[in-house]
């Protein structure tokens, strides 16, 4: 006779209160020795048993047909199947004698009538079971879509907020993910254009990889970002909060439909989009004369002068580059500030650590009461009245503690999450500058867009220059700043 142990363990939430796969292994050794049983081969597996597919299942069946004459040893019977196919095939592999019983802790199935009845019942309960969580699952979550969560891993541009099961917008993505529909509802560029232009930007994945046109296709379509949710075809009102307009996101999908013709240019202007004619609000076209580019007013209203003006290419990047160097600090002086906030910070997170760990205390205290209060009620030692008198304060002390405690962490993680950004935030405005300056016309184009508004456009001259904030607030500090002033900044 072939003794074999076979260990599954599943990595999903139908398998959280099964033992783990060494202790059903250590188990099953026991089980052996107690019988004198010598075990050949030991098969493991992590991997759900409610489809059939598994490799090393598989691999054990391979095995006994080579072998025969076996004895299977494993904790419970739906560790080996809990779907038909599966089952059926352990049902056919004793009914060819390549499997003699099969054992765990508590029973034995032989290849006798009963036996095989009562094994053929086990596999259906447990194939049962999956479909019943199925089932219970896809309820609970089409009742959470019903009030507006989300009941999936949060799309790009979010994330799943742990501690109340809600999306909120991940500062450090949200951004691009507006970026692609803005770039996009524009007409100009194809997917493979916007990915490329965002990956300059600094757009990744979660493993830091390049974002590609069929994930940009994906978000441009996902209706999540102007706010609405949609599910096996049947759309949702979401609580979370749009990063988009609706309007946006039904000007991009109609460029993606093709609905929306918008033609392609042929030349490309780094500063098409973003100059406005401050005499009449229209947009600023261009065009190539003698190896130059011009700037001019569509004249979209019919009633506009500024049209027949032409401003030059070139006298706006100086324009541009002027503004910039408001952005200028010394490096030097950046470092030391970080340094000094980082600091500030670890100080304040060593104080604020402190505290928590004295409140944390307070809590356990307060728990432990609650505890010795509930133990002398249950023991008739304490009167009803003085046992809800006293639970009532424990139990809002209690509630006031934990808050403080979420509070205190928060805040801590705050300043951890916002230090480095800010020092990179300063390091890149810095040398805008010169990365415009030197920068061929699409490196001009990204730099333009994320750091400037619509430039307004009269008489040949520019106006209403201004910058996105936060680099407006910085373009505000006069130079040079002190470390004291950057600091308050």
């Amino acid at each position: 006779m072939n003794y074999i142990i076979y260990c599954r363990k599943s990595s999903e939430a139908e398998d959280r209160q099964v033992m783990s796969i060494d202790s059903q292994e250590k188990e099953l050794l026991i089980l052996a020795q107690r019988n004198n049983f010598k075990i050949i081969k030991t098969f493991k597996e992590n991997m759900s048993a409610k489809s059939p597919g598994r490799p090393i299942f598989e691999e054990m069946l391979s095995f006994i047909e080579k072998k025969k004459d076996c004895t299977l040893l494993v904790w419970k019977l739906d560790r080996l199947a809990r779907n038909a196919l599966d089952g059926g095939k352990i049902s056919w592999f004793m009914d060819r004698k390549l499997i003699i019983e099969i054992r765990t802790p508590e029973k034995i199935f032989k290849n006798i009538s009963d036996d095989m009845f009562m094994m053929s019942l086990d596999f259906g309960i447990a194939k049962k079971y999956i479909d019943d969580l199925s089932q219970n699952v896809k309820r609970g979550n089409r009742a959470k879509l019903s009030l507006g969560g989300w009941p999936n891993h949060a799309p790009k541009g979010y994330i799943n907020n742990k501690a109340d099961k809600t999306i909120i917008i991940d500062k450090k993505s949200a951004h691009y993910v507006i970026r692609i529909f803005e770039l996009y509802s524009k007409g100009t560029y194809n997917l493979k254009e916007v990915a490329d232009i965002l990956y300059q930007e600094g757009f990744r994945s979660c493993s830091g990889k390049k974002i590609f046109k069929g994930h940009i296709h994906r978000i441009i379509k996902n209706p999540f970002y102007y706010g609405v949710m949609l599910r096996d075809g049947k759309y949702y009102e979401g609580k979370h909060e749009p990063l988009i307009s609706k309007t946006l996101h039904d000007q991009a999908n109609e460029v993606l439909n093709g609905k929306l013709h918008s033609k392609k240019q042929k030349l490309f202007f780094h500063l098409r989009g973003l100059l406005k004619c401050a005499n009449c609000g229209c947009m600023l076209t261009a065009s190539k004369k003698k190896g130059h580019d011009y700037y001019y007013c569509t004249n979209g209203k019919g009633e506009c002068e500024e049209h027949k003006k032409y401003l030059r290419s070139e006298k706006i990047d100086e324009h541009i580059a002027d503004i910039f160097s408001k952005l200028q600090f010394d490096e030097e002086l950046i470092e030391l500030t970080y340094r000094a906030s980082k600091e500030k910070q670890t100080s304040e997170s060593v104080y604020s650590e402190k505290n928590a760990l004295i409140i944390e205390k307070r809590l356990t205290e307060v728990i432990e009461a609650q505890s010795r209060i509930c133990n002398s009620f249950t023991a008739g030692n304490t009167p009803e009245t003085l046992y809800n008198a006293k639970m009532t304060i424990l139990t809002n002390e209690e509630t006031a503690l934990k808050k403080q405690i979420k509070e205190i962490r928060k805040m801590i993680g705050e300043g951890v999450d916002t230090l480095e950004p800010v020092k990179k935030l300063f390091l890149e405005a810095n040398k805008a500058r010169n990365d415009y300056i030197l920068g061929d016309p699409l490196q001009k184009q990204i730099i333009a867009n994320n750091l400037l508004w619509n430039l307004g456009f009269q008489g040949q001259k520019v106006l209403n220059l201004r910058l996105k904030m936060p680099y407006e607030r910085m373009a505000q500090e006069p130079k040079p700043t002190e470390l004291c002033e950057m600091l308050r900044g």
